[in-house]
């Protein structure tokens, strides 16, 4: 199934992402190696995502507030900014997810891959990430493959899906 891909530069430019140590977000639930956090991040925009390390390969899912598409990103050895990389990402034996991912560097300047999920698609997205063992991730340019565990994925889910719920709310009382 294809998903929507390559997130526009302003948002690579202008989001600031950044870890949660530069960002003001907080931890509002871990299990395993995975974690679910919610706050603002270094240029005051909301965000609630999980992320976990599983087998030291970085993997997250961010929802920025005001905006109708998740974010994934992946921590890379090295990347161009900008570059496009095919991929292709496969929960348990559910279909196949594909993507092209757009090269960026985190702010600590840890290479990345990044690309957004349509809200049309989130909800089974979601639902294949908390309900899977595992996570096999394959990269068109090379990369090794990624295998990732995802025990404790649906601890954190519970807490992220509230955090996009409270964020909501607050900007429908705006």
């Amino acid at each position: 199934m294809k998903f929507a891909a390559g997130l526009c530069l302003m948002a690579i430019a202008g989001w600031g992402l950044a870890g949660a140590a530069l960002a003001d977000t907080k931890n509002l639930a871990r299990s395993g190696s995975w974690a679910a956090f919610g706050g603002t991040t270094t240029k005051g925009l909301g965000v609630c995502g999980i992320s976990g390390s599983p087998g030291d390969r970085y993997f997250s899912l961010k929802q920025f507030s005001g905006y109708d598409t998740f974010t994934v990103q992946l921590q890379v050895p090295s990347i161009t900014d900008g570059d496009k990389v095919g991929m292709s990402l496969q929960f348990d034996a559910n279909k196949l997810w594909t993507a092209t991912a757009t090269g960026f560097h985190f702010e600590d300047g840890d290479a990345g891959l990044e690309f957004t999920i349509n809200r049309s698609e989130a909800n089974r997205f979601a639902y294949e990430f908390e309900s899977s063992s595992q996570l096999r991730i394959r990269f068109d340019s090379g990369l090794p493959q990624w295998v990732m565990v995802l025990q404790g994925t649906m601890a954190v889910s519970t807490a992220f899906k509230g955090c996009i719920r409270n964020r909501s709310e607050e900007h429908t009382s705006e």
